[in-house]
């Protein structure tokens, strides 16, 4: 099997990862980008002057005021040149570049301008006439117009090489990745701390999970949701008891209802081998009723088997209500007759149903085998009918019984609960048969329950 790292590495590796992967685009965009940046934003700067400075062309001292200002503020050259005037000759920095151009130059410059639709950019411009060099200066030529003549607006700036400032962003970008490194260092113990020791406290525990011992009390859960997992295995581990005890239960009762037909049936068949005068029909029919008893709970044992792996099968098909209870009530009226059970049998309109007749069957037989068995008052009553109950019929079975107590009634479905906790032999059925009808009724879609008052009646229901 692969051997798989921890927790704890395995966020330290995607936190190193992370933080290096930002790093790096940071360090890529101030390195390898930021030169462009610098020259985009510098000549979109040149650009914004420049239009701007074309918008103050008809007033002379609007325009002067709008060169000083935006010269500040951009911190760019300026110089308008026209043919009757050249409107930044005063109050402005004559040592810029655009001042050590001289006619000819100038001439050029607005030829090429012209020939470029009225806007170009010159980029490390340099005239042969001219001595000096405009190296890294850049010119910004647009045509303007004042009054009826030419104005040509010219904006320089120089752009300087970023070498020094990118070895300067080298240095500090070692200094950041050294704090990263100790931040990072100082994250991992934090999480580790606070989330993946609780998590291997919760993991250390839920190996008792089988046993049935987690104690959350040993878990300090620093999250919502840390909490919320004990909280689930908290529950867990309740289910799991309840599991375990029910199964031993489960076992007793069964054992306990697989022996006493077992021992009727050997004990009547030794009976006929060693008396045969006793090979008669009465303890024949015993033998007969006791292998029926047992194939019975063999049955509802696999049923239950079926319905936990959702392998149980329905066959729907349309029923007669009204002939499907008459059935049932037949079967049971003479065996209720003979009991001294009083049965009766409450039918309205009838109607046809779509259901798996066999299985609703049982679900009605166990009803009514679980009215039998918890009735031990002398005046016996139990009733099988239907009822309307809004857009459906509601099929019920009351008796007069000994009631379900209120804090036992959300569990008398459950297949491994008794309300009696002193085992007694069911007189029919097998002992688990409300945990079966649940699963076929459920198995149906069909909503279902029971009403109960301790020590009066009892009423199961389900609605079709």
């Amino acid at each position: 099997m692969k051997k798989r790292s921890s927790l704890r590495i395995q966020l330290t590796i995607i936190l190193i990862v992370f933080i290096a992967l930002v790093l790096g685009l940071v360090y890529f965009f101030q390195t390898t980008l930021l030169d462009d940046f610098y020259k985009k934003n510098k000549i979109a700067s040149m650009e914004s002057t420049a239009r701007s400075i074309e918008g103050s062309l008809e007033d002379e001292d609007d325009l002067i005021d709008a060169l000083k200002n935006e010269s500040l503020s951009n911190e760019v050259c300026v110089r308008i040149v026209s043919d009757s005037f050249d409107a930044s000759a005063r109050n402005v920095d004559r040592a810029c570049a655009l001042w050590q151009l001289n006619d000819y130059q100038l001439m050029r410059i607005q030829e090429e301008v012209k020939e470029s639709g009225g806007a170009r950019l010159f980029d490390n411009y340099r005239f042969e006439m001219y001595p000096g060099d405009l190296q890294d200066i850049y010119i910004y030529g647009l045509m303007g117009r004042t009054g009826e003549k030419d104005a040509l607006i010219l904006v320089s700036s120089r752009i300087v090489p970023l070498d020094v400032t990118l070895r300067t962003i080298s240095d500090q970008y070692r200094l950041i990745v050294v704090i990263v490194v100790a931040a990072t260092i100082l994250l991992s113990l934090a999480i580790s701390r606070f989330i993946v020791r609780p998590l291997k406290e919760i993991e250390n525990e839920a190996r008792q999970l089988p046993k049935g011992d987690y104690d959350e009390t040993k878990v300090r859960a620093s999250s919502e949701e840390l909490e919320s997992l004990n909280g689930t295995l908290v529950r867990a581990n309740e289910e799991i008891k309840k599991a375990d005890k029910a199964r031993k239960e489960l076992i007793g009762n069964v054992s306990h209802d697989l022996r006493t037909p077992l021992t009727m049936i050997v004990g009547y068949g030794e009976m006929i081998r060693d008396l045969p005068e006793e090979n008669n029909e009465e303890n024949i029919n015993v033998i007969i009723d006791e292998a029926k008893r047992l194939s019975t709970l063999v049955d509802d044992l696999l049923d239950i088997s079926k319905t936990e792996s959702g392998q149980i099968s329905l066959e729907r098909k349309d029923v007669s209500l009204n002939e499907l209870l008459g059935s049932v009530y037949k079967q049971y009226e003479g065996y209720c007759r003979n009991q001294g059970v009083d049965f009766s049998l409450e039918t309205g309109e009838d109607r046809i149903i779509n259901v798996d007749e066999h299985r609703i069957r049982q679900v009605l037989y166990n009803f009514i085998n679980n009215a039998l068995n918890y009735n031990n008052k002398p005046d016996r009553q139990i009733v099988l009918g239907s009822e309307k109950h809004g857009n459906k019929d509601r099929i019920f079975v009351y008796d007069n019984g000994m009631g379900i107590a209120d804090k036992d009634i959300a569990n008398v479905w459950d297949r491994y609960y008794k309300v009696d906790k002193e085992h007694k032999r069911a007189h029919l059925g097998s002992g688990i048969g409300l945990s079966l009808s649940r699963d076929l009724l459920e198995a149906h879609g069909l909503e279902y329950g029971v009403e109960s008052k301790e020590g009066q009646y009892s009423r199961f229901y389900f609605d079709v």
